[in-house]
């Protein structure tokens, strides 16, 4: 379930290199949470890891791992455009 599509995909813009990324997938996301942001702490960031976990395990929705993403780049302060269309 994680390689599904979202409905409406996340434009992020790494605050490291300044490199704009699309998110458009669960997997995508949980990359980019491990991979390229800018802290591995606080609240939101280690639920979206688990939200994206789960939604690996069937157990939630890709539209969860989206909301979580948004709320944990809120968190982090990360730069995201959440209104972009496929």
């Amino acid at each position: 379930m994680g390689n599904r599509r979202w409905d409406s995909p996340i434009l992020v813009v790494c605050k490291r290199t300044g490199q704009m990324l699309m998110v458009n997938t669960t997997n995508e996301a949980r990359d980019i949470l491990l991979n390229a942001w800018p802290t591995a702490e606080g609240k939101a960031f280690m639920s979206a890891l688990q939200i994206c976990a789960d939604v690996d395990a069937g157990i939630r929705e890709p539209r969860e791992a989206r909301e979580a993403f948004i709320i944990a780049a809120r968190e982090a302060n990360v730069p995201i455009e959440t209104s972009m269309e496929q």
